[in-house]
């Protein structure tokens, strides 16, 4: 493949790495404790922290796999957009309200107030794991497209280890605020590389967006509804081809709803960067400008994946060629110097959103959950001494690095897994189930304790795993098997037990605290 990539494009580049480091670099001097490392003293406004969370939902992994996967199942896949509707009352009258009441640094916290410190430890856990996942996989995309743009003359690990450095950089020394003012950067680079795309996507379609619709239409590709898989046979086989479909809209839907509410319940990135926000009506603000701005990446994303379909009916694609790469070998194509830098530091600005915010997170839950709970056996609380906010900033800011430095190394493994879509469903979202399930347990259960929560956890992830990995199953159920098994066990094991929430564990249910 020609290299597209000129001095020029380079040059953009670079100048926007430079500039995300510069605003980490800005931003370190106000780091002397963890309420300003993790939560910025809670003094951000709604539409920076609005932008962040867009940011840090939609990565790079978006940017490669919506248009791909519209090219493979249509628009299908905007079906999910509606599950923003029946998030929002989730959102705005259950979690954030309640988290906002406890004021914990991370959500797991509040497991060991409500259960004990083996679930909060396995919760934590399992959202490491999760983000690590996640990461590396946010890593990776970008730098497979700028490999597929230059022609793959450029080292893929060497690309992997400048991004990662660059982030870890910045995210170590300026904390959550260099996060979230680097996010918002981030979104209008992200969204000005998009709409460079989006129109020259339409331009390179004789007939432009009416041409685009007909092949698209008359290839099957703009229906939002896909028929429910049967198989010959009894009702078992009915439902196992059902559930060994691909994509549907149930799958779909279950997926999204499952996915989203579980991130604004039990993930610390979402939790957290709600938490930086100066009161909850901002917060709800920043929560709806993030469903806007998703929704709208998503819409255009698809549209570029069906003008690239009609593009490539009359300019047929290589042999065996992924469809994951599609995006960035049209760039190749077409693209003219500077607009491809300024793409190329858009794919950057997905993905480096999405790895600053999950590093963050990670390292709180790191700090606050393992180091401080576990090594040194006590809470620190907003009313540590100075001496001990910045003994506590030092250690951040070194498992920040080392969190970076994880990320980065499982990046240059990740192409083994599958399509990007895959990896996305099974290697990140696979672990969401469980953990919203157990926060359901703890939320809304007054019989629920530390034992049976800890085991149904447990059997939740490796049903996720499970599913994931070990069956056909579709790779958007795992995460709704995961939730499913966890309650399932949960509940059973609540009943089988004969012990009861103490007085304080019943304090810290969802009506308890909301009477606060």
């Amino acid at each position: 493949m020609q290299s597209s990539l000129h001095a020029l494009d380079v040059v953009i580049i670079l100048i926007y790495l430079a500039t995300l480091a510069g605003v980490g670099v800005y931003f370190s001097r106000r780091q002397m404790n963890l309420d300003e490392f993790f939560l910025a003293r809670q003094s951000m406004a709604w539409l920076p922290v609005g932008l962040s969370l867009m940011a840090a939902l939609d990565s790079a992994i978006d940017y490669l796999m919506q248009p791909s996967a519209t090219i493979r199942y249509g628009l299908i896949l905007l079906v999910g957009t509606t599950s923003w509707l029946l998030l929002y009352p989730w959102v705005a009258r259950v979690t954030l309200p309640f988290y906002r009441r406890l004021n914990y640094y991370t959500t797991y916290e509040y497991l060991e107030a409500r259960f004990d410190v083996r679930v909060r430890t396995l919760a934590a856990g399992i959202f490491i794991i999760w983000r690590l996942g996640w990461m590396a996989t946010a890593i990776y995309v970008p730098c497979l497209a700028i490999t597929a743009v230059a022609g793959d003359r450029v080292s893929l690990t060497g690309l992997i280890v400048v991004l990662g450095g660059v982030v870890t950089l910045y995210t170590a020394i300026g904390g959550v605020r260099a996060v979230i003012w680097n996010d918002v950067m981030q979104f209008c680079v992200r969204f000005g590389g998009l709409a460079a795309v989006v129109w020259i996507a339409a331009s390179a379609v004789p007939g432009g967006l009416g041409e685009i619709w007909r092949v698209a239409h008359a290839a099957g590709k703009t229906a939002l509804l896909a028929p429910i898989a049967t198989a010959p046979g009894g009702l078992v086989d009915h439902i196992r081809a059902f559930f060994e479909q691909p994509l549907n809209v149930i799958s779909i839907m279950f997926a999204l709803m499952v996915g989203r509410m579980a991130s604004y319940t039990s993930d610390q990135i979402m939790v957290q960067r709600l938490q930086t926000t100066k009161s909850l009506q901002d917060a709800r603000q920043a929560f709806i400008v993030n469903a806007a701005g998703d929704a709208l990446w998503m819409f255009a994303l698809s549209f570029v994946g069906l003008a690239l379909f009609a593009y490539f009916q009359r300019h047929p694609l290589p042999t065996d060629f992924a469809t994951d790469k599609i995006l960035p070998y049209f760039m190749s194509l077409t693209f003219p110097p500077g607009i491809v830098g300024l793409v190329v530091a858009s794919l950057m600005a997905a993905s480096l959103s999405s790895v600053d915010s999950a590093i963050n997170s990670c390292t709180s839950v790191v700090v606050v959950d393992f180091y401080n709970r576990l090594a040194l056996g006590r809470q620190m609380g907003h009313s540590a001494s100075a001496d001990q906010q910045r003994h506590q900033v030092r250690v951040s800011r070194a498992a920040t690095v080392a969190f970076g430095a994880a990320g980065t190394f499982l990046a240059t493994n990740v192409s083994r897994i599958g399509s990007l879509l895959e990896i996305a469903n099974k290697l990140i979202n696979a672990f969401t189930g469980p953990l919203f399930g157990i926060y359901l347990l703890a939320m809304f259960s007054r019989r629920a304790t530390g034992g049976p929560v800890l085991v149904a956890g447990v059997v939740g992830s490796f049903t996720s795993y499970y599913v994931a990995y070990q069956t056909g199953i579709g790779f958007m159920w795992p995460s709704t098997f995961g939730l499913a098994a966890t309650l399932a066990s949960g509940a059973l094991l609540i009943v089988l037990t004969p012990m009861r929430p103490t007085a304080d564990a019943l304090r810290l249910t969802w009506w308890a605290v909301m009477e606060r």
